[in-house]
């Protein structure tokens, strides 16, 4: 008898893994004759999870995933859009388990990297990235400081009084003991190497480094580099469910042409397209649906509903604790002006852009403004009330954004198109040698425009001219 627990579009079965000669079905702690879970993922088909995996399906921290939304408000815009960060986790983990197969790695290299991809999102709070720079300001932390509390146990993810309906929990650190892996080393793969602080630092990663073959980053790099399991995944199912075919990656032929050289993964010259495409993919599904004008928009009025709701919210520990309907029926019971910001998302009656400019347009002085502005909320919600007081709009419903910051935290690798690629000849070469994509797309702006400002329907002539003077004369 099989027994089926429905998650969004995945389902979890019950399956007796009888003994076969299958070596990639071994993990840590599992024997002959384990019970194994069954994904029927909408990306990668069928395949199972055993062991360490399997238990740590079971823990709140990664179901709580069930009920953030990988890509927030985006369905407003792409109606597919409601899938998971805990579909994409155990994406993440499938994905990881290929790349670790295709490097040779062993069985416990196989397991870790494995389960530091089905954990590399846990530290997500509502709205993911949406919200972020919200709990930062107010003296919480980023989701990869969240995540790596997590896994060290150094952080819980129930909200007080949640404890009665958790029975027999066990933390994750110690699933992962008990299984003979490392909580640290977990935890310093989702943090990726050369990284400390906050995921921002990733940004100090340089092209063409010079300690290639210093230490050994492979294991890193499947989890957090230029090509790892978490884009493959996230792009693969973004295209997917949003319906934007520009995600679509040949993952399996790149997967197949990776290898490890001079403690690093470099893709075979036989991979060449598939990395290519997986570049381009990227930078496409960043200007078609992540950073969309409309995207934009949805995220940026959730956001300012949460910025002026004050106290009337949970302090910014807790509210990383939320998943995406507790946030929603918070700023519900806050009232006024987070209530008519939650009732628009409801019912689709979005604030518009009434001016925008392109990077190329602004002049040095404009882009250092905009740049502070983007830093100093305090000092952004200033002007945007000054520009609304002097059109006769009520305050909160000018709204200034600068896509290109939250594309720093929420993406640094954006920056990362040069990758090392093995020739037939044993020499390895940067990708920048072999074609001019990586430059190209290194050049290429992923959000057309540089700023835009949004208002009510209606207001949009005044507030544009008004605005105009305030952050371009």
């Amino acid at each position: 008898m099989q027994l089926h627990y429905n998650k969004s579009r995945i389902q979890l079965g019950t399956y007796d893994a009888s003994p076969r000669s299958d070596s990639r079905l071994k993990a840590p702690c599992k024997g002959r004759g384990a019970k194994m879970k069954v994904i029927n993922d909408a990306i990668h088909g069928q395949f199972k999870l055993g062991g360490v995996t399997q238990d740590l399906l079971g823990t709140p921290e990664l179901n709580k995933l069930s009920h953030i939304k990988q890509l927030g408000l985006a369905h407003l815009v792409f109606p597919g859009a409601h899938h998971t960060r805990f579909e994409h986790s155990l994406g993440a983990s499938h994905v990881a388990g290929l790349m670790a197969e295709s490097l040779d790695l062993d069985v416990h290299e196989k397991t870790t990297v494995e389960v530091a991809a089905m954990l590399h999102d846990v530290g997500h709070g509502p709205y993911s990235h949406t919200l972020e720079h919200i709990l930062l300001e107010r003296g919480g932390m980023d989701h990869m400081s969240v995540t790596e509390g997590i896994i060290l146990g150094e952080f819980d993810v129930l909200v007080e009084g949640e404890e009665s309906s958790v029975n027999n929990r066990e933390a994750i650190p110690d699933i992962l003991t008990r299984h003979g892996l490392d909580p640290n080393q977990i935890a310093s793969l989702i943090r990726g190497p050369d990284a400390s602080g906050t995921e921002r630092s990733l940004l100090s990663w340089t092209e063409g480094r010079g300690d290639f073959s210093g230490s050994d980053h492979t294991m890193a790099h499947l989890i957090h580099g230029p090509v790892d399991c978490d884009q493959l995944d996230y792009l693969l199912r973004d295209s997917h469910f949003t319906g934007v075919k520009h995600g679509i990656v040949d993952h399996h032929r790149l997967i197949e042409c990776l290898r490890s050289q001079g403690g690093d993964i470099v893709v075979e010259e036989g991979g060449l397209s598939s990395l290519e495409g997986m570049l381009a993919a990227r930078g496409l599904m960043y200007s078609a649906v992540y950073f969309h004008r409309v995207t934009r928009v949805t995220e940026v009025m959730l956001s300012r509903a949460v910025e002026r709701s004050g106290e009337a919210l949970p302090e910014s520990l807790d509210l990383q604790r939320r998943v995406d309907a507790e946030i929603w029926g918070a700023l519900h019971d806050a009232g006024g002006y987070a209530r008519d910001m939650i009732r628009r998302l409801k019912y689709r009656k979005l604030l518009k852009v009434c001016l925008s400019r392109r990077m190329q347009e602004l002049t040095e002085d404009q882009v250092d403004r905009l740049a502070a502005l983007a830093n100093d909320s305090d000092s952004r919600r200033a002007l945007e009330d000054e520009i609304a007081y002097r059109t006769g709009v009520e305050p909160g419903y000018v709204a200034i954004d600068v896509p290109s910051v939250k594309l720093l935290m929420a993406e640094p690798r954006m920056a990362q198109v040069d990758i090392r690629v093995a020739g037939d000849d044993g020499r390895t070469r940067w990708l920048r040698e072999l074609t001019p994509m990586a430059d190209a797309l290194r050049k290429r702006q992923v959000s057309q425009d540089a700023v835009y400002v949004m208002t009510l329907p209606g207001t949009e002539q005044k507030v544009a001219e008004i605005a105009e003077r305030h952050l371009f004369s």
